[in-house]
């Protein structure tokens, strides 16, 4: 190890203990094939060359950088989204914090206003928004493949890069790369997150937690929810297996024994309402529409209802059970209310076995709660979100 490295990371455990009790944790390997540093959740790397154009403050910084990746999750959490990209959604989430911890960054780190406060994956929806309508401006404004609403997910939820990052990005002090070994990624994720919150609570013993540091440290306590999966057991909650008479067990028949038989009624219909108002990003779209078509897949309901909604219904799709569902690109772009699509189920008198509402949760809600169960998507987190005045909440951000 680099004696500059070993000096800077005893120097975060006296003055910084939050960033100096992780620092700690990680394996320090020299790298010259990299540019600067990178860190997966296990080992911290370091360019000599590199180290040598920064000064003592600059690399201290860069080696809080990287332990943020880490504390972040964000070694744990890139899946199949694009690697430079994600990279640099990450720096704009942790470089504030690092310089409102009162550290110093190289020149031209990444940072801008509009991304303070919010998480990677929000961040890196917003960068994937830009470069396509980017790619689309380039083209001329035609729609193709990855022109806005456009294009559906696959409907097993996979979330394959649209557009090619943009390459004239600041370069990164710091890379973030993936955990290395598959097999125990969950264990070393879990590791990390109780070390987080056990180096954050010997930092405030000592009163030095800077507050920037809050988020990271809620985020680490949070159990982590796959959404989709969440989705399916809300859909899946409306079908009632249970045992019946009225269909004897025919196993059993042929040894004089009338029992009942496992039954499951038919679901009837799913309604799903998409934000409709711009404020849903497209890759986001096109991810729930996957999902819609997975659900509608598995649990087989009388119809398939999806309404596009901004401040009014601006398109209704329906599908009856065994119909080909090809679901259009979303339409609309105004304001956000919540009221309309309530209100048309009523007006057209269908009698929803569930309805799921993909929204950024900004606008306004009915006044009562409907019957039927509902399930809120949020593509904000949860911790910046008024709870809803009636069903479940999921966040979705991919």
């Amino acid at each position: 190890m680099d004696p500059r490295i070993s000096k800077q990371r005893t120097a975060l455990v006296m003055d910084q203990p939050f960033f100096g009790v992780l620092a700690l944790r990680l394996k320090v390997v020299e790298d010259a094939t990299c540019k600067t540093f990178w860190v997966d959740g296990e080992s911290l790397g370091y360019n000599p060359a590199y180290l040598a154009t920064l000064n003592d403050h600059e690399c201290r910084g860069v080696l809080a950088h990287e332990i943020l990746h880490v504390a972040g999750g964000h070694c744990f959490r890139q899946g199949p989204r694009d690697a430079e990209r994600w990279n640099d959604a990450c720096d704009y989430a942790i470089n504030p914090i690092v310089r409102q911890a009162g550290m110093a960054l190289p020149p031209g780190c990444l940072d801008d206003p509009r991304f303070y406060g919010k998480s990677a994956e929000e961040i890196y929806a917003v960068l994937t928004q830009e470069a396509r309508q980017k790619e689309q401006e380039k083209s001329g404004g035609k729609p193709g493949a990855n022109a806005p609403g456009g294009q559906q997910a696959p409907a097993n939820g996979a979330n394959t890069p649209s557009a090619a990052p943009d390459q004239s990005s600041a370069p990164s002090c710091g890379e973030v790369r993936p955990y290395p070994k598959a097999s125990d990624k969950a264990v070393k994720e879990a590791e990390w997150q109780v070390a987080t919150l056990q180096a954050a609570k010997a930092a405030q013993m000592r009163g030095k937690l800077p507050g920037g540091l809050t988020a990271v440290v809620e985020a680490a306590a949070e159990a982590s929810v796959d959404w989709r999966s969440m989705l399916m057991r809300f859909a899946q909650q409306v079908t009632r297996d249970d045992y019946s008479y009225a269909m004897p067990n025919r196993r059993y028949l042929h040894l004089g024994f009338y029992l009942p038989a496992l039954h499951s009624p038919a679901v009837g219909d799913a309604v799903f309402v998409r934000d409709a108002s711009g404020s849903v990003f497209d890759e986001t779209q096109r991810q729930f529409a996957g999902e819609v078509i997975h659900v509608a897949g598995t649990l087989q309901p009388a119809r398939l209802i999806v309404l596009d909604c901004d401040t009014r219904i601006t398109q209704v799709q329906i599908f009856e059970r065994g119909d080909p569902i090809g679901l259009a690109p979303v339409k609309g772009g105004g304001g956000t209310s919540f009221v309309e699509p309530f209100a048309w189920i009523d007006r057209e008198g269908v009698n929803p076995a569930f309805l799921v509402y993909l929204t950024d949760m900004d606008g306004r809600f009915p006044q009562s709660a409907p019957s039927y169960p509902v399930l809120w998507g949020s593509t904000v987190p949860l911790s910046r979100i008024e709870a809803p005045p009636f069903g479940e909440v999921v966040e979705v951000i991919v």
